[in-house]
C-alpha cells in the first residue's frame, strides 16, 4: 500500500524532527557544537577510541538530515 502524499510529508517531518533531536543531544555530549555537524564533518578521533563511533554517527545522522532537506 503507498503512502499518501500527506502522509509522506508527515513522516519525512517527523524524520527530520527525529533526527535534529538525536544530532543535537549526540553533539552535546561529545562536546562539540551542533552546528558543526554535517556530512563532510571529519572525525577527530581514532578508531580505536571509544568515542570513535559516536562521531561517526554524527556524519551518519547529518547525511540522512541533509538528504531529507
Amino acid at each position: 500500500m503507498a503512502l499518501s502524499a500527506a502522509e509522506t510529508a508527515a513522516a519525512k517531518a517527523d524524520a527530520v524532527e527525529f533526527l535534529e533531536y538525536s544530532l543535537q543531544v549526540l553533539c552535546l555530549s561529545l562536546g562539540m557544537d551542533p552546528a558543526d555537524a554535517s556530512s563532510s564533518f571529519t572525525n577527530p578521533v581514532d578508531p580505536e577510541d571509544p568515542s570513535y563511533d559516536s562521531y561517526l554517527s554524527v556524519i551518519r545522522q547529518a547525511t540522512a538530515l541533509e538528504a531529507l532537506a
